[in-house]
């Protein structure tokens, strides 16, 4: 008998585990514009259970946009750690996303675990709360982008 409440126990708290992980990514789902730069705006969309982000404008050449953010995972309640990939120099850092409010977060990039930057977003776009926004059909990530999503 106590083997069987055990079990339904866990099973209660893994359920309530995934069900806060999936809601607090659906907070972030939207459009954002740099705050106070020159306006560049990312899409945060949910990728198979993680964070992701993509530039909104396409490239001049008519190409989508990259994934910025690639599989940030969960870290905290408003928080998650993934892949940066910074189209100015073409390399991928280590990163991090904090929600901040349900209009305000950071974007931080880091080349060692002590030499960071730090950018401001607000929300331009898309629900506070409620499924995050989906990426367009047209901005599907390109070969070399592919293998790093999955």
């Amino acid at each position: 008998m106590f083997f069987k409440k055990f079990n339904i126990i866990k099973i209660f708290f893994a359920l309530f585990a995934l069900i806060t992980s999936a809601s607090a990514s659906e907070g972030i789902g939207g459009i954002w514009k740099r705050d106070g730069g020159d306006g560049g705006k990312l899409e945060f969309f949910d990728c198979k259970g993680k964070l992701c982000a993509r530039g909104v404008v396409p490239l001049p050449d008519g190409s989508p946009p990259p994934l910025i953010i690639r599989n940030a995972s969960k870290i905290g309640e408003n928080s998650w750690k993934g892949d940066l990939y910074n189209p100015e120099d073409g390399k991928i850092y280590g990163g991090r996303v904090v929600l901040n409010s349900p209009t305000k977060l950071t974007l931080t990039g880091c080349l060692m675990e002590f030499l960071c930057q730090s950018e401001g977003f607000v929300r331009i776009s898309g629900a506070v709360s409620g499924k995050p926004s989906k990426p367009d059909e047209n901005t599907k990530p390109n070969k070399s982008e592919a293998s790093t999503e999955e």
